[in-house]
């Protein structure tokens, strides 16, 4: 019997040592929220909007530039395209995807909101709210805060690091074919992309600072310049349509592609955006709730490569509308392209539900 017993003792430290010198796990916790379905989607009923349709399509007949534009009520399925599959430069509308990626990592535990980012030097524009505090990179910044400079001031220099955290264009292009969304393409940082609209040849240094890589795009000759800018119009790299920025916002608001508190998060931002205000937000009555992303090109010999805003405005009856205007090649002034996409705002709140009267933001 004692022999036993002490086999029994003996056997019990074994386990024990081992189990305090057993390594600790390096894999994640498992997931346990619920799973979601990232391909299939079941839109609402949408019902073409064969008036309001017209009109727009009035508005934009004449303008000298290549328009897409759908706007779709999210409550009722009221829908109006205009050219919905033209494919447009996208700009800094990129940037919404990739914070939809980014508060995705959140969900998934790989980051916090308030997790610590470091800035790389090439991660650094010679203008914006970021490069002209971190010129040669620096930090750490915290992700909420970049997140925020990325979407309401449409900062490249945080576009560009968020980019660099999530594994560069390819992952978000990648995630967004993965849950259903076609015919939107990220495939530069923003950075690259304005390397190849000043015309920088392959192989030039474009790691370095803020500082430098301004020096580098003014040696750049005019000549090159224009011919790169002419090649960004035809460039079918980072581009999208009206339907599928559409669809992302239509998945996003309501909560198909993020969970509740990031798809809040999200909201937020979007609703704080103070880049281009004369865009959809322009001629809304001043009550009126938008939250959007907008995206502006170049301008060489008067043309432009891209003028957009896409949004979720609010009706006064409380409905909610997703709305895209691409306007793509733009000739004569941005105002003139930022009064059109202005006018297709209005136009389309008019028709599903504001007063004629109300008066409107000056």
């Amino acid at each position: 019997m004692k022999r036993v017993l002490g086999l029994v003792v003996a056997a019990v430290v074994v386990i024990a040592v081992g189990l305090i010198l057993r390594p600790a796990s390096t894999k994640s916790p498992p997931d346990t929220r619920p799973a979601r379905d990232t391909t299939a989607f079941d839109p609402s009923p949408e019902y073409p909007d064969t008036a309001l349709e017209a009109r727009l399509r009035a508005l934009v007949k004449h303008a000298p530039a290549r328009c897409g534009i759908v706007a779709k009520n999210l409550s009722n399925g009221a829908i109006a395209r205009v050219n919905a599959d033209t494919l447009i430069p996208l700009l800094s509308v990129v940037k919404l995807p990739v914070a939809i990626v980014v508060l995705d990592g959140v969900d998934q535990g790989r980051w916090t909101l308030s997790s610590p980012c470091t800035l790389l030097a090439g991660d650094m524009h010679p203008r914006g709210w970021l490069g002209d505090r971190y010129p040669r990179g620096g930090g750490p910044v915290k992700l909420y805060r970049l997140l925020d400079a990325m979407l309401t001031r449409s900062d490249n220099s945080s576009a560009d690091a968020l980019m660099r955290l999530v594994g560069g264009p390819r992952v978000v292009t990648e995630w967004l074919e993965q849950h259903g969304i076609r015919d939107l393409r990220v495939d530069r940082t923003e950075r690259a992309l304005g390397n190849d609209w000043y015309g920088l040849v392959a192989g030039a240094d474009t790691m370095g600072s803020s500082e430098e890589i301004r020096e580098i795009r003014s040696e750049v000759p005019d000549a090159v310049h224009d011919s790169a800018a002419r090649a960004m119009l035809t460039d079918p790299r980072d581009t999208g349509s009206a339907a599928a920025c559409v669809h992302l916002l239509e998945r996003l608001w309501r909560g198909d592609l993020l969970s509740a508190t990031m798809t809040d998060t999200l909201k937020f931002i979007l609703a704080r955006c103070k880049t281009a205000p004369d865009r959809l937000p322009r001629m809304l009555p001043k009550s009126a709730h938008v939250a959007h992303k907008t995206g502006t090109g170049g301008t060489t010999a008067g043309v432009t490569v891209a003028i957009n805003d896409i949004g979720v405005m609010r009706l006064p009856n409380g409905d909610e509308v997703a709305i895209a205007v691409l306007v793509g090649e733009p000739r004569g002034s941005v105002s003139r392209a930022e009064r059109l996409i202005a006018r297709v705002g209005r136009t389309v709140f008019d028709a599903w539900g504001a007063p004629a009267s109300t008066a409107v933001r000056r």
